[in-house]
């Protein structure tokens, strides 16, 4: 009786570390998401998501509320040579350090101001907005345990039909889960606050800017 138990027990072990390890396989090869200096995407680095359409096409990508929604705080677009607030990546599969195309990813805001409310500032789907007509990105979210409860928190990051990346809605951490799958795209809400929806349209296109690599030019800015 042992034997067959051990038998069991170490052909599930082997079922679950070769699904893991193609898993990982899969994924490593995946293309590597690029920052504005060229270099892979890594998580726990701090990056500020700016649009890659100057001008116009406003500047990055930060935490804001509304006369409607105190909290949890929105995704929220600045004006251009805004650069936002810094956000890190989080991999579903944490033995990857670098984001991947097409891969499910956690994004979270490092506010350099204290928060203004008690929830998460992890990016997540909100509920369906009725009279807006729109799903919204707003924060709350959670980082990691991907599953039905956390399905809501993952986003991806994918190439835009020009120059820089964008991000979509399509999580892939649980396999009975209906879910929506669509771009990430801007829009206005009643205040005229330019937000981060979900769009049928194609998705709007960013850069990763490295928290560095903006000190960087504001130091050159400064010695000029």
């Amino acid at each position: 009786m042992r034997t067959t138990t051990a038998a069991v027990f170490l052909l599930f072990l082997f079922s679950v570390t070769k699904s893991s390890y193609l898993f990982g396989v899969a994924n490593a090869a995946k293309e590597p998401v690029l920052d504005t200096d060229g270099e892979e995407l890594r998580t726990g680095v701090e990056y500020y998501i700016v649009s890659s359409i100057w001008g116009a096409g406003g500047g990055g990508l930060a935490l804001g509320r509304s006369s409607s929604q105190k909290c949890p705080e929105m995704v929220v677009q600045r004006r251009s040579g805004d650069d936002g607030i810094p956000v890190t990546f989080s991999n579903v599969y944490s033995n990857d350090e670098i984001v991947r195309l097409s891969t499910d990813v956690n994004i979270e805001f490092l506010p350099i101001r204290p928060k203004l409310c008690l929830t998460s500032t992890v990016w997540k789907i909100a509920d369906y907005d009725h009279t807006a007509g729109k799903w919204w990105v707003n924060t709350d979210g959670v980082i990691g345990n991907p599953g039905p409860n956390t399905v809501t928190s993952w986003f991806k990051i994918e190439k835009s039909g020009g120059v820089g990346y964008k991000f979509s809605f399509c999580p892939s951490v649980c396999e009975s889960c209906v879910t929506l799958c669509s771009d990430v795209g801007r829009d206005s809400d009643i205040d005229g606050v330019v937000r981060l929806a979900l769009t049928k349209e194609q998705g709007w296109p960013f850069v990763f800017k490295k928290l560095a690599t903006r000190a960087r030019e504001i130091e050159q800015v400064i010695s000029n």
